[in-house]
């Protein structure tokens, strides 16, 4: 019942009138303070926003000054990139909640890179953390992905150019995963007529589970097998993007560009609601 009375509100623009926004976040910590007491380092992740933001100067500064702090804390090089991994992937969360400027992102790969050249034995994962900042970054354009969906029937992430997209990394063995799929039936109902598509990304062990999952669930969207791999959740899509957790979800508007990353529930119901809102740029 909560579910249908917001979206009677959102799509009826019955509400009071839209949030007021959340105020900017604050820079992370200087090196000299960044996480020496927790395992975590970081500031806490800001807000999820619905509104455009743009990261300011110093949170991205600060969210360098602290990776490079953690990554130093181990100076075993066998075991600097297992360690690494926690750190980067905080990171990933960060920037994913605002936008980088040119400039911003070159620091943040400038940074890499100069850690590239202390360890170059993790050269390959430096370079794939690197490429992630320049292409999977809300603001750029989606990379693309080709395979066969479920029926074996070829298609692509840019078949759905022109229409808002949400890319959806899933699985029926994920319970988080399986929390949003009544909001995705729900926006597949609204958006049915409009152009809106869903795409997932499938990381069970078995094809037919995946199969099985999709019409139990009455999830008609098209979907890639992505769990063929001797560990189902390290398939080539889900490697490519970086993908670590499940469910993680990417909305990507008309022109595919990466808008928001990691929004769920109501959150994401929002900002579908906006980007299908958006008038095509002329």
């Amino acid at each position: 019942m909560r579910l249908i009375l917001f979206v009677l509100c959102l799509t009826l623009a019955a509400c009071s009138g839209p949030p007021k926004p959340d105020p900017a976040p604050e820079a992370a910590p200087a090196a000299s303070s960044a996480g020496a007491s927790d395992d975590v380092g970081f500031a806490p992740v800001a807000p999820i926003r619905i509104d455009v933001v743009d990261h300011p100067d110093a949170y991205v500064d600060g969210l360098i000054a602290t990776l490079r702090t953690l990554v130093s804390k181990q100076t075993d090089a066998t075991k600097w990139q297992k360690d690494a991994a926690i750190h980067f992937w905080r990171l990933q969360n960060r920037l994913d909640r605002g936008w980088l400027s040119a400039d911003q992102e070159a620091r943040v790969v400038g940074a890499i890179d100069e850690m590239t050249s202390a360890h170059p034995e993790t050269k390959a994962y430096l370079d794939h953390r690197k490429w992630m900042v320049q292409h999977l970054a809300v603001g750029k354009v989606a990379p693309e992905i080709a395979g066969k969906d479920f029926d074996n029937a070829e298609f692509t992430l840019s078949d759905t150019r022109g229409k808002v997209t949400l890319v959806v990394f899933t699985g029926e063995w994920c319970g988080p995963c399986r929390s949003e799929y009544p909001y995705q039936r729900l926006m597949l109902e609204l958006y049915k007529d409009k152009p809106f598509a869903i795409v997932g990304i499938n990381s069970d062990s078995k094809l037919d589970v995946a199969r099985k999952g999709k019409v139990d669930s009455r999830l008609p969207y098209r979907s890639w097998w992505d769990g063929y791999t001797a560990k189902n959740t390290e398939g080539p899509i889900a490697t490519a993007w970086g993908v670590t957790g499940w469910p993680t979800m990417y909305l990507l508007d008309k022109e595919g560009v990466i808008r928001f990353a990691g929004l769920r529930h109501e959150d994401l119901l929002k900002a579908v609601s906006q980007l299908m809102a958006e008038k095509a740029p002329e």
